[in-house]
């Protein structure tokens, strides 16, 4: 017998962040998994950028019943109660292998994370951006 079956989802999820070394938790509650930079901790994640993995309705089920749909969206945190949508970091349709899904999400949650903390971190540059200013590469809601 297939215990892989039997795995949540949300494991999967935290595992291919794990291989990325992106940090992550569950969220039971809301139903999703929290991705957050590696310099903060679990307990200040919801309170800067963060990005919410979602595969609605299965996160907390197991990798048999996962039929697609798996997507990961930023945010920014305001004292952990209140976030601003940022932009789809990623989307899957549908059906498909949930491995090859959260392998491809956690690669783009990686990539995008590693994007703005060059941004960030860029004095000046092609952007023009010194230490003051906060660079967004995608806005879709003013905050």
């Amino acid at each position: 017998m297939n215990n892989l079956a039997a795995i949540p989802v949300a494991a999967v999820l935290l595992h291919a962040l794990a291989v990325l070394e992106v940090p992550g938790f569950v969220d039971l509650g809301e139903g999703f998994v929290v991705a957050h930079p590696p310099h903060l901790s679990q307990d200040k994640a919801l309170d800067s950028e963060h990005i919410i993995l979602c595969a609605p309705g299965y996160v907390s089920g197991p990798v048999a019943q996962y039929s697609g749909g798996l997507y990961a969206r930023a945010y920014e945190g305001y004292d952990g109660s209140d976030y601003c949508d940022i932009e789809m970091v990623y989307e899957a349709q549908p059906g498909g292998d949930l491995t090859a899904h959260a392998a491809a999400c956690a690669k783009a949650v990686a990539d995008w994370f590693a994007s703005r903390q060059t941004t960030a971190e860029a004095p000046g540059g092609e952007s023009g951006a010194d230490d003051t200013d906060e660079v967004r590469t995608s806005t879709t809601e003013v905050c």
